[in-house]
């Protein structure tokens, strides 16, 4: 009889490369080898006329033949309203995203002879729920249900975790730059051998490997660019030397973390020549990038309220992370350890299988601290006291005054000059001698509230004269005999609803608002 097999996977769905790893109850992860020749495949897909998904290195391999069949780097696009075109079939990113997890299950699953019990895919910590979610719906359209989700610079501290001693309290940063996205976050060793994520992490979605393959690649072309501008872009071999020129620049990035300088070889049709690269002159054009990423990774450890000097170290993940530079700035920058991982490349997966595995909340989210939360929502309800509301209730408390003001005065009026009888209801009644707006308003029905609103969009200094003038009017004036038939006099309610006139934004920002007068109308809002 055989036994079940149990095992819980980690996918790490890379913008260039993707990798997997399954963890078991009785030994530690293990990476899956999706590829021939490595253990992370490249993110390619190519989609086949008989709905067939070929991915990784047997995708690329289409590349020459069917280009528009092949689709690469769509994890960028995820959250991206526009679909990318495949073949002249509309496709989302997320979609492709599924297909690729899909690919990845299967594969594992084929090799272990049983689906596994549980998933974890990560995704980058700049994510928000809109993209988690179309990332979710990719996956469940793929039939991948109940995944467990978390970002990649959590992945890697779990896998840095079993690895490496951390004592409970130690706090750690992590720098992931991989081949399309770059991630920080700062977590803290929990007594339950798991993570608090501590402040807010922070990620640059465009930045990447890919980004500083094409420095190189402009820095050849703009060797040749006139070989390169006479190619034409209709014929087969002209495509395929293009391509592995690429191919070469990115081998010679790679190679310059580890050497001073590369020679780069082209070898398009009717050119033969060498360019050579050095180490400074590639730091030097991407110098500028890797500072923005230094500087978000000291924003995510101010956010956790904490200072360099609070930090055990900086974890480096992530293939890109292996760019000397790398190290040098942050070590300056922040003058802490730097610690690199053992296997860049998968050690997030790895991580997402450790995290899978475990039945307890691996990572964990500590409050944030206070932040002041700024809105650009003219409409939305602040968290301190708007101008407008106080001046809303005060205002329409006004207005109903006036009513009931009004109606006083009528009764007393009227039992003075003998025109209702004993003990007959006072339902009618009309304010003589009184000033021409409040008949008006007694005369015609309409809603105060939207009147006034109209008016102080225009003239607010006038309009709460107007106003409070009646109110006065109708307490203080002396009534005349009546010589026309009672008119009723309707008393509107009062409600809150109003057309907002366009603010000025330089005003609101530089005139300090006045002080609340007793009776004012509602403003705009």
């Amino acid at each position: 009889m055989l036994r079940a097999v149990v095992y819980q996977l980690g996918v790490d769905l890379g913008t260039t490369f993707t990798a997997a790893a399954v963890h078991r109850t009785s030994t530690s992860a293990e990476v899956v080898a999706l590829s021939p020749r490595s253990a992370p495949v490249p993110s390619v897909l190519y989609l086949g006329e008989d709905s067939c998904v070929l991915v990784g290195e047997a995708a690329e391999r289409r590349a020459v033949t069917d280009p528009e069949r092949v689709v690469r780097e769509f994890k960028r696009r995820i959250g991206d309203p526009t679909p990318l075109m495949v073949a002249g079939a509309p496709r989302h990113a997320h979609e492709l995203a599924g297909f690729l997890a899909r690919w990845v299950v299967d594969r594992v699953s084929e090799r272990e002879g049983a689906p596994p019990d549980r998933i974890a895919v990560t995704h980058p910590a700049g994510w928000g729920p809109h993209k988690r979610a179309l990332l979710a719906e990719g996956l469940t359209t793929a039939g991948l249900d109940e995944v467990v989700f978390l970002t990649e610079p959590e992945a890697a501290a779990v896998h840095y975790a079993s690895a490496q001693r951390i004592e409970p309290g130690g706090t750690i940063a992590v720098y992931d730059l991989g081949g399309g996205t770059f991630d920080t976050a700062v977590l803290r060793r929990t007594e339950s051998a798991g993570f608090e994520l501590l402040g807010r992490p922070e990620g640059i979605e465009r930045l990447g490997g890919i980004d500083f393959d094409e420095v190189v690649f402009d820095h050849v072309r703009a060797s040749i660019a006139d070989v390169v501008d006479e190619l034409d872009p209709e014929d087969p071999v002209a495509v395929a030397a293009v391509a592995r020129l690429r191919r070469d620049c990115t081998e010679a990035k790679e190679a310059l973390s580890t050497d001073t300088e590369v020679t780069i070889p082209v070898l398009l049709p009717g050119t033969r020549a060498q360019i050579r690269l050095v180490r400074a002159e590639f730091e030097a054009m991407i110098r500028p990038a890797l500072v923005d990423t230094v500087e978000a990774l000291r924003r995510t450890v101010r956010s956790a309220g904490l200072e360099p000097d609070d930090l055990a170290g900086v974890l480096l993940v992530g293939g890109s992370s292996r760019i000397p530079l790398v190290a040098q700035l942050i070590s300056t920058e922040l003058g802490r350890p730097v610690a690199v991982d053992t296997d860049q490349s998968t050690s997030v997966a790895t991580g997402a299988a450790l995290a899978a595995f475990d039945a307890r909340p691996v990572i964990t989210r500590a409050e944030p601290p206070t932040r002041p939360v700024v809105t650009t929502a003219p409409l939305s309800v602040p968290r301190s006291r708007p101008r407008g509301g106080p001046k809303i209730v005060v205002g329409a408390a006004g207005i109903m005054a006036i009513g009931v003001a009004a109606l006083a005065a009528v009764a007393w009026t009227d039992r003075s000059t003998g025109t209702t009888a004993p003990g007959e209801p006072n339902q009618t009644a009309t304010v003589p001698n009184a000033p021409a707006e409040l008949n008006v308003r007694a005369t015609v029905p309409h809603n105060p509230v939207t009147s006034s609103a109209r008016t102080a969009s225009s003239t607010p200094t006038s309009t709460s004269a107007s106003v409070s003038k009646p109110a006065t009017s109708a307490a203080s004036t002396t009534p005349a005999p009546r010589a026309e038939p009672p008119t009723p006099v309707v008393v509107p309610p009062v409600t809150t609803t109003f057309s907002p006139p366009t603010p000025s934004a330089t005003s609101s920002a530089q005139t300090p608002p006045p002080p609340d007068p007793p009776s004012t109308p509602p403003p705009s809002a």
